[in-house]
């Protein structure tokens, strides 16, 4: 079983590693908007491929005894690796990581040319407040209305809540944003680590991971 699992992984290096995004193209795909969490009763999660034509930005924000740091991964509907940001924000509060890797990671997205895009983020505060589901909260407040302010530029945006398990790449690119303690956004067009890779390549395998209901 381990060596199956190990030509899965390595088969989907590889695709990953000789898939550009310069060669996409954008299929029509039917507009979506957001919509305000609820709760998921579903045990098995994982990352999903974007709609047809759109890129998927995950995000997440990371806090360790060296700092706070955001970060965020893009990545095409057929599971290409696009890009990926981090920025370290010293001692900041977690929300204003999370919030913060969202808006580096649509501002980002925008101004590579993507205008049909899904935003993916393990925070449900900060998901609730770009929704306009909650009222922001005052640390974050003007990095929501950067984020409103961004999504006008968009042709279908939404803006939705993964648990964990499903937004493992964000983790890392955050966590490794802790260790690079670059207060510019730092921008990678290739994986940085192998371990990356690791996590990319599992999530385009549909890995999925066992959580209780809620």
């Amino acid at each position: 079983m381990g060596i199956l699992l190990r030509a899965q992984r390595s088969w989907a290096e590889w695709k990953l590693r000789n898939s550009t995004s310069s060669n996409l193209s954008s299929p029509p795909i039917q507009p979506y908007s957001p919509n305000c969490l609820h709760s998921n009763s579903t045990q098995s999660i994982r990352w999903q491929l974007p709609a047809g034509g759109a890129v998927k930005i995950n995000c997440d924000g990371a806090k360790s005894p060296r700092g706070a740091s955001a970060g965020f991964v893009l990545r095409s509907w057929t599971g290409s690796f696009i890009m990926a940001g981090t920025r370290y924000l010293e001692q900041a509060p977690i929300l204003v990581a999370e919030a913060t890797a969202v808006r580096d990671g649509l501002k980002s997205a925008l101004e590579a040319g993507w205008r049909r895009i899904e935003v993916e983020g393990d925070n449900q505060v900060v998901m609730s407040a770009i929704q306009a589901c909650i009222t922001p909260p005052w640390q974050i407040a003007t990095i929501i209305e950067d984020i409103r302010n961004l999504s006008e530029g968009c042709e279908d945006i939404s803006f939705n809540h993964i648990y964990r398990e499903g937004n493992m790449a964000a983790d890392w690119v955050a966590k490794y944003g802790c260790h690079l303690r670059s207060i510019s956004l730092t921008l990678f067009l290739a994986p940085p680590s192998r371990d990356f890779l690791y996590i990319l390549a599992d999530d385009n395998l549909g890995r999925s991971f066992a959580r209780g209901a809620t």
